[in-house]
């Protein structure tokens, strides 16, 4: 078991990702992995990182990996 009490796979484990996430949440977890933890001075310097994230990950084409097919980031 992991923590939280699952068993590893089912969302417990780390790195792998969790076939329970909807593919919304699979992104949401992709950004909070590089944004989450850090200090921000302001709210504005936050939103420039996720949408920093959030470019990276559409011109990397891992958004679609994330979703399990072809979407578009608007930003």
């Amino acid at each position: 078991m992991g923590p939280c009490g699952f068993s590893q796979g089912e969302g417990g484990g780390r790195g792998g990702r969790s076939t329970l996430l909807s593919p919304a949440e699979r992104v949401f977890a992709e950004v909070r992995r590089w944004v989450e933890g850090r200090r921000y001075e302001r709210i504005e310097a936050k939103k420039a990182a996720v949408e920093g994230v959030l470019r990276r990950l559409e011109a990397e084409e891992k958004v679609s990996s994330l979703v399990g097919g072809a979407i578009s980031v608007k930003l």
